[in-house]
Parts: C-alpha cells; sequence; structure tokens
C-alpha cells in the first residue's frame, strides 16, 4: 500500500476511535443519570405530586353515589358526599375584574354579520390574595432627664411604658402558632413558606418567639387551668417528646417527656353547642401522682376519657376508648382480612359511632333533648356492647389466650368496667379522637422541642 494511503487509512481510523470513545463517555454519563438514586423526601413524595393529582381526579370521579357503603380493608366505611360546586361566604369580598377595555359597540361576524354589543357575562371565579406581611413601625415617646437630675452623662432616658425588642407582632406570633398546633405545620416547614415568599425567619427564631409571647401570657395559664377543670367532661391522652433542655440521669436528652393534652367539653342546652377548651402541658414520666396532679388540685371528680392507660384504672368515672379498644383486633384483619371472628367485632363497634352520630345530630337540630337523647343512646348501644361481649366470649373459647386474637379480647375484658360509661355524658363519644388530633400535631414532623413549663413547640 503506497504511503499515501496507508496514512490517511491510520488518520481515518483514528477519527473513528475519538468519535467511538466520546460516544462511550456520554452512553457512561446516561447509565449513571439512569441508575444514580434520584433524592425525594419522604414527606413530601414530590416525583408522585402531579400524578396524584390525575389519580385523585380518577377516583373522585369513578366513586360511587353519596350515602353508599364502601369497603376499606376489613370493614365498610361511608363514603362523604361529594360537592362539585364551589362555595364562598356570603360575605366575602367581591372584586370585579373587566376585561371589556377597548370593546366596540358592534363587530362583524361571519358571513358579514353585524353583531351588536348586549350585556356583559359575568362568571364568578374563587381567588386568593397571598398573604400581605408589612414591617410596623412603632413610635414610642421618650423622655429624658435635665440638668442635674440627668447626673454626670445625661443620658437617662424614662419610657412610659414597657417596649420589647422582639422582632415580630402578635399577629405573626399567632399564625405561627395556629399553622403548627392546628394545621399541624411543623416549624422547619414553615421556615420554608417564609423564605419562598421572600423573609427569612428561622425555625429556631420561630419557637423563641412563640416561647417568649407565652411567656407574657402565662398569668392566663392558671385561669385557663380552673376553666378547662370546671368542664363537665374531660379527655386526655399523651405523646411522647423529646425536650432539649431536660436531660436525664446520664447527662443525655430525657426520653421520658411527654405532651399532656386535656379537652375540657360543656354542652350548652340554650346554643345547643358544646365548648371546648384544650390545654397542653408538658410532664416527665406518666405516674399515677403525675396524672392526677391538676384534677386533685383543681377538684375534678366528673368523667373523664382516655386511651385505656393503665394508671387511670382505678378512677371511678373512668371512660375508655372503643377505637384502642379494638385496635389489636384490626391489626389481625390486616394480616388476614377473611378472619370472621374478628371482622364481626369490629363491624359491631362500629355501630356504636352511627348510634351516637344518629342522635347528636338530632340533638344538634333540637329535635331531642339533652335527657332524651342519653335516654335513647344508651338504649341502643347497650344493647350493642353486650352483642360485643357475646360474641368476643364465644370467639375466647376457640382462641389460645397468649395469641393475637388472646391478647386482643384481653384487651376488652380488663376494660369492660369502663367501656360504657361514656353513655352517661352527653359531650363523650365513643372515642379519645379529640385528643388523637391534638397529638397529631406533635406526631407529624416529630422532632426535639424547646420546652416552657406548659408550652412546648417543635423545632
Amino acid at each position: 500500500m503506497p504511503p499515501d494511503e496507508l496514512t490517511a487509512l491510520v488518520l481515518n481510523l483514528t477519527s473513528i476511535v475519538q468519535t467511538q470513545n466520546e460516544e462511550i463517555s456520554e452512553l457512561k454519563e446516561l447509565v449513571k443519570l439512569k441508575t444514580a438514586e434520584r433524592y425525594c423526601p419522604s414527606s413530601e413524595q414530590m416525583g408522585w405530586l402531579f400524578q396524584e393529582l390525575e389519580i385523585l381526579d380518577t377516583v373522585l370521579s369513578s366513586q360511587p353515589e353519596p350515602d353508599q357503603s364502601t369497603k376499606v380493608a376489613a370493614h365498610t366505611r361511608k363514603v362523604r358526599k361529594r360537592v362539585n360546586a364551589c362555595t364562598a361566604p356570603a360575605d366575602t369580598p367581591v372584586y370585579d375584574v373587566f376585561h371589556t377595555e377597548g370593546a366596540s359597540d358592534t363587530i362583524i361576524g361571519k358571513d358579514g354579520i353585524v353583531l351588536s354589543r348586549v350585556e356583559d357575562k359575568i362568571i364568578d371565579k374563587i381567588a386568593m390574595i397571598p398573604r400581605k406581611m408589612v414591617v410596623e413601625r412603632h413610635h414610642y415617646p421618650q423622655y429624658r432627664a435635665l440638668g442635674v437630675e440627668a447626673g454626670k452623662d445625661g443620658k437617662h432616658i424614662l419610657l412610659p411604658a414597657r417596649t420589647s425588642a422582639l422582632g415580630a407582632s402578635p399577629s405573626l406570633v399567632a399564625n405561627v402558632a395556629v399553622s403548627k398546633f392546628d394545621d399541624h405545620l411543623p416549624l422547619y416547614r414553615q421556615e420554608e413558606i417564609f423564605r419562598r415568599e421572600g423573609y427569612f425567619l428561622s425555625r429556631q427564631k420561630l419557637a423563641s418567639w412563640v416561647i417568649t409571647y407565652y411567656e407574657e401570657l402565662l398569668p392566663f395559664v392558671e385561669y385557663l387551668k380552673k376553666r378547662v377543670y370546671r368542664s363537665a367532661f374531660i379527655s386526655k391522652d399523651e405523646t411522647r417528646v423529646s425536650v432539649l433542655n431536660v436531660k436525664g440521669p446520664s447527662g443525655k436528652v430525657s426520653k421520658n417527656g411527654f405532651m399532656y393534652i386535656t379537652i375540657g367539653d360543656t354542652y350548652d342546652e340554650q346554643t345547643r353547642k358544646t365548648q371546648s377548651l384544650v390545654l397542653l402541658d408538658y410532664i416527665q414520666g406518666r405516674s399515677r401522682e403525675v396524672l392526677f396532679e391538676d384534677m386533685t388540685k383543681h377538684g375534678y371528680t366528673s368523667h373523664l376519657m382516655t386511651d385505656g392507660l393503665k394508671g387511670y384504672l382505678s378512677y371511678d368515672k373512668h371512660c375508655v376508648c372503643w377505637v384502642h379498644a379494638v385496635r389489636q383486633l384490626k391489626k389481625i384483619l390486616k394480616l388476614n382480612k377473611h378472619d370472621m371472628h374478628a371482622l364481626k367485632i369490629v363491624k359491631e363497634v362500629a355501630k356504636l359511632y352511627d348510634i351516637d352520630e344518629q342522635y347528636r345530630k338530632m340533638l344538634r337540630c333540637g329535635e331531642i333533648s339533652a335527657e332524651q337523647f342519653l335516654a335513647a343512646r344508651k338504649k341502643e348501644s347497650e344493647e350493642v356492647i353486650d352483642n360485643v361481649y357475646a360474641m368476643a366470649e364465644d370467639t375466647r373459647r376457640q382462641y389460645s389466650p397468649k395469641g393475637a386474637m388472646g391478647k386482643a379480647l384481653d384487651y376488652l375484658y380488663t376494660y369492660k368496667p369502663y367501656m360504657r360509661t361514656y353513655l352517661d355524658v352527653v359531650e363523650a363519644t365513643p372515642s379519645n379522637n379529640a385528643c388523637e388530633v391534638v397529638a397529631k400535631s406533635f406526631a407529624c414532623g416529630r422532632n426535639y422541642v424547646l420546652s416552657n413549663d406548659m408550652f412546648c413547640s417543635a423545632a
């Protein structure tokens, strides 16, 4: 082969090899990108955000008509009534948006037809105006002593009223507290929301503000405690929290801290409404002395609803939540949805909620009095409870007391004296779900909290 042709061949082959090497490098990068695990916060599930909207729309459009029942796992529940129309309160402000600027009185349509303008078409749309944040610039009068009274430096300043250097107004702190404890938004999420709106407010600063304002409101705490323990009915629950400035014997953060939730309910016959007060208290341990400290102090002796914590067992007017009573049975159904014994008992217990809801609606509408409500609910509910324990007795003979079913039924028998006590109180329902909803604020995004007597704010 002539030298010129040989040189051209080598150069051509070199170019081909270089091109192949570049393609191989690109393919390797693509493989890395496809096989690399993409970070996606489990709590947010951003990867499923838009698919979720599509799935939700499909599911809602294919749901059965209202008032039908649908099977979920091993039980049934009523389908909530769906309302497609958007509604707003009657006093919602209305802002007119005009698209009529420059519109002529006549236009030429198809085929040369002259169209004259008639009345405008009006379409109402629900709109949202982003919350408005402002800087409040507070002006306070200052007074300075003059002459001899001022001293050597002449800088003694007296203020007529106490002022604070706190960089947040009550409105902002109230919004943070409501978002945390009512909307279940941990402070780190609120920090992200503020950052998205252009404001840098760290979670530590938010916690500090809430605690500072709480200290200013401490004089009201004892008053509110007295109000709670004057209620006709009380529910209690505890949820574990870790607190930064509470250390155990080893010097590490104590794991024996709990947020103690107390809800006082009182039914008003005139308004036919139940007034509720929620009290949050930080406690160390769940001994009987700690649990009953405030009840004893304020002389509360009426009915008490709990989740079945054994520290309350000796209380005379103790009510135990039916949700907790059948929780172990529901766990059995999750493993074996065809377990007929557990299914029958759970379905029978569900009737207690239907009975309570039925007569409570009539009570709210004024169709029956409080005395009639108690009598009617008690009569029907006691029949259901008798059926539950009859089923439990039949099932108990067929299972070992050490097995899962035996332990689930043992819970029912342990708390049997307290399972129908709630029927004597208008304010009481079959469950302790009101406290569970409050506990959700601490369970969502559970993290270390900063403690200050009765208040905890999640960091």
